[in-house]
């Protein structure tokens, strides 16, 4: 994969932005070139300390390469047996942080991380339900982890 290029719009609000250039790794950093995108205008902002640079590795480095997201799941209880359907939706409803988000990562109006991906296999191979997991479509882009 390849880095894609990005813009401050792009940027989460409140996200940690660094500004640590003696970083061997501030190029390739999202934090970090996002950090250089903000605005003349920002003077206060959620940084990453030095602290996170710890013998020549930062505990937040975030890449700059796509990460493979899912936009929403439409169709995921199809196969899901009328007993299961209630609890495996409370579980997915707590999972994705209440049901505002639920709903919202549902519709595709928020992605779904790698992560957030795998949890929901997890959840419903837990369940039994082992190879139903289907999202509405993928999408290479940048990942703003809030980690």
């Amino acid at each position: 994969m390849s880095e894609i290029n990005f813009s401050w719009k792009d940027v989460p609000s409140g996200w940690a932005l660094c500004f640590n250039q003696s970083c061997p790794l501030h190029e390739h950093c999202l934090r970090f070139q996002a950090g250089v995108l903000a605005p003349s205008d920002l003077t206060v902002s959620r940084c990453v300390t030095p602290r996170a640079l710890t013998e020549e590795r930062c505990k937040v480095f975030t890449s700059m390469e796509p990460t493979k997201m899912a936009r929403g799941f439409t169709t995921i209880y199809q196969k899901v047996l009328k007993r299961d359907y209630t609890s495996l939706r409370k579980f997915m409803t707590n999972l994705l942080s209440g049901k505002r988000y639920y709903y919202e990562y549902k519709r595709g109006e928020r992605l779904l991380s790698p992560e957030q991906q795998s949890d929901i296999r997890e959840l419903f191979a837990s369940f039994g339900y082992k190879d139903s997991v289907q999202f509405d479509s993928y999408e290479e882009t940048l990942h703003f982890p809030w980690v």
